[in-house]
């Protein structure tokens, strides 16, 4: 009788046991299945907020002060305001326009983009194009409060085409070698309406990241300048190292104008930088650049100014000179408007003569928001 008794009260603590572990189970089950519906549902939520338009904008305002002049200006140098975005997985878009441009209104991107395939980039509109270093930087991008000759004067480049790229990577899924070319009106951003043309200007630039740290670029230009009676090619050729706060770079171009139209022009462009960043918390600063350049370049035709009376020779558009900068960035502590205060001093040599106003020795102050 007691064994009987044994057996059932045996038996009734294996089926609450069993119980417990079945109804463990369901509620570890329901659990998960909730989690698996709320990642669901947030993955739906983010990719509708993928393909919200993002806002996008850069603030800069600067003052100059040249000693040789005793004069000083403020200048608003960048207003610009870009929306992008996506319009299904496998195509994007950008807008950008600049509401002060050297005090003018300029549309800067306007494209549609594809990705077919992987890394892949197919890209029709007006664009920068695929070429230099320094000249393919945003403005939020810039390390100087002012552009260096290469980028300003000499590299500058946007128009209206068709561009493809691909990305290649190695095993750990790093990218090694970045291709961009593409093809052109060649006629910069003059009037689209008139730009018909039976010679298109072409870019193209690949980057080879050897290591981490390392980039090398070489890139070609092909534009037609002079209402299309003159053209260039421009070869180009750089290299930088970021590692550890610091950033080493040096660049070179030389622009060849067809039937001998002008002199060829070589420009360089070299710079280092060390940012410090702020440990502390506490500190409105979050880091200190210190910054240095030295960039030159030779005589140089834009072709904008067309020819000299009489002949097939491009006028002068910018006289030889060489310039060092030196300077600090102060970047404020903001995770919505980063923010950067820049110092330059800029000491400018004409060798021939020719001082343009704009570019002479000066003290160069800038603030600069993005978002």
């Amino acid at each position: 009788m007691k064994n009987k008794k044994n057996l059932c009260a045996c038996s009734v603590i294996m089926a609450l046991a069993m119980t417990f572990t079945c109804s463990t189970e369901i509620k570890a089950q329901t659990v998960e299945e909730r989690l698996a519906a709320l990642e669901k549902k947030l993955d739906k939520e983010t990719q509708k907020n993928d393909n919200l338009p993002k806002l996008h904008g850069i603030l800069r305002g600067k003052y100059e002060y040249e000693p040789d002049l005793e004069a000083s200006r403020f200048e608003v140098r960048n207003a610009r305001i870009s929306v992008n975005g996506k319009l299904a997985k496998r195509s994007e878009y950008k807008m950008e326009v600049d509401l002060c441009d050297e005090s003018s209104i300029k549309m800067k991107d306007a494209w549609v983009r594809l990705n077919p395939y992987n890394s892949l980039r197919l890209t029709v509109g007006q664009q920068r194009m695929p070429f230099s270093i320094d000249a393919h930087r945003n403005p939020s991008a810039q390390y100087f409060a002012n552009r260096s000759f290469i980028a300003k004067q000499v590299g500058d480049m946007r128009d209206v085409g068709f561009q493809a790229g691909y990305d290649f990577v190695n095993a750990d899924k790093r990218k090694v070698v970045s291709i961009d070319a593409g093809l052109f009106n060649g006629s910069n951003l003059d009037n689209q309406k008139t730009a018909w043309f039976t010679s298109p200007g072409y870019s193209a630039r690949m980057q080879f990241f050897p290591t981490k740290s390392i980039a090398i670029i070489p890139s070609i230009q092909h534009q037609q300048i002079a209402d299309r009676k003159a053209s260039y090619t421009s070869l180009d050729l750089g290299s930088y190292y970021e590692a550890n706060g610091w950033h080493v770079e040096a660049e070179y171009l030389h622009k060849f104008y067809a039937d001998d139209a002008f002199d060829d022009c070589n420009a360089v462009n070299a710079m280092v930088i060390y940012k410090q960043p702020i440990k502390s918390e506490k500190s409105f600063i979050e880091s200190i650049s210190y910054l240095g350049r030295y960039d030159y370049m030779q005589d140089h035709s834009s072709g904008k100014s067309g020819f000299n009376d009489g002949t097939t020779q491009l006028k002068l558009t910018d006289a030889e000179r060489h310039r060092m900068t030196l300077g600090m960035t102060f970047s404020v502590r903001n995770a919505y408007f980063p923010t950067d205060i820049r110092l330059n001093y800029e000491k400018y040599w004409y060798p021939n003569g020719g001082t343009k106003e704009s570019e002479q020795d000066k003290l160069v102050c800038e603030v600069m928001i993005r978002f």
